[in-house]
């Protein structure tokens, strides 16, 4: 796939120069087959065309939620220029380590084990010195929306992997083969402590640590920027239209912690 995005690269660098209306048909040409084509067209568009207009204005031209175009401009962005040092990984692999602060390590080992989405996150925890024989909590820190994907387009996530029944994640079993494990607090059959679904041969193993490792305020204030500029992406004009239709619990305790937010950023500046 990306051997094939640089070759669309190539090809079509003279008609991606010319105007609005060809950027938005090339992206929405790559709409069922390429995310990564797509976010770079969306990336390219808010520079040179968008004028103040957002990820929600784009996604009407082509066809997108205003998420969908913020998950692949930010994955292009972010990966871009080094999506073709993993030629063995997916789309989804850079997307679910997006807010990763080792989401160059975890993707190197990834790619030198021919890991999947799930071993990759996985792995990632027993690095962390996490159980895993616990269910995983959710990134730290990981706003995204839910990923939703248009009638006749392409699974934005390993399009060619069997759909999963909801509620499961992928496991490896003892024999290398993936299986379907349901993870609402489920602990594994046969569980142990040296239990860990990644393969046994993956060739790095996890660090000998007995709690988890404290993020560093570098690494805390990255994780908060990521989601900060989320929040900031995700408060469109529809955002606003609807905000004052709900509770007035819900606005107010937003509105609270907003403002805290606020007070804590300024004192950061004395």
């Amino acid at each position: 796939m990306i051997q094939a995005l640089a070759a669309a690269r190539e090809d079509k660098h003279s008609v991606r120069e010319d105007s609005e209306s060809a950027l938005i048909s090339r992206a929405q040409s790559a709409l069922s087959h390429c995310n990564w084509e797509v976010g770079e067209c969306a990336a390219l568009w808010t520079k040179r065309f968008a004028k103040g207009r957002t990820d929600a204005d784009f996604g009407i031209l082509v066809g997108l939620s205003a998420d969908q175009v913020y998950q692949r401009r930010r994955v292009w962005e972010t990966f871009g220029d080094v999506s073709e040092n993993y030629p063995a990984l997916k789309w989804s692999h850079f997307y679910s380590s997006l807010n990763w602060d080792d989401a160059a390590e975890c993707l190197q080992w990834a790619q030198d084990v021919q890991a999947g989405v799930a071993e990759m996150k996985a792995w990632r925890r027993a690095q962390r010195g996490e159980d895993l024989s616990e269910s995983a909590s959710d990134d730290d820190f990981n706003l995204a929306p839910a990923e939703l994907t248009l009638v006749g387009e392409a699974a934005p996530f390993d399009a060619d992997a069997p759909r999963r029944p909801l509620g499961s994640v992928a496991t490896i079993d003892n024999d290398g083969r993936q299986s379907a494990a349901l993870s609402a607090g489920e602990t594994p059959v046969n569980a142990s402590s040296s239990y860990a679904p990644f393969r046994e041969d993956a060739a790095t193993s996890p660090r000998d640590t007995a709690s988890h490792i404290e993020p560093t305020t570098e690494q805390l204030v990255k994780r908060m920027t990521t989601a900060i500029e989320r929040c900031h992406g995700a408060m469109n004009d529809h955002f606003f239209t609807q905000f004052s239709k709900l509770p007035e619990k819900v606005r107010l305790r937003f509105l609270k912690s907003v403002e805290q937010l606020s007070e804590k950023s300024a004192s950061l500046e004395e």
